[in-house]
């Protein structure tokens, strides 16, 4: 399985993500979070491996999803 590096996710992707997991639905490792999200495994493993990454990237992501928007 290819997984998607760091520079080739975008911030939607990200965003889709901390939707889905925001929402504590589901394990983050279910493959149903890209169902959820609307993102390909290999950027659902790509997020997964560089989580802290794209946080630092993209710190207003997990703002927006504690303020509920």
């Amino acid at each position: 399985m290819t997984i998607k590096v760091l520079d080739k996710i975008t911030k939607e992707e990200f965003q889709a993500y901390e939707s889905v997991r925001s929402s504590g639905v589901l394990n983050m490792w279910d493959s149903r979070v890209c169902q959820l999200a609307g993102i390909d495994k290999a950027t659902h493993c790509g997020i997964i491996e560089h989580y802290y990454e794209l946080m630092q990237k993209w710190p207003d992501v997990r703002k927006e999803e504690d303020d509920g928007g």
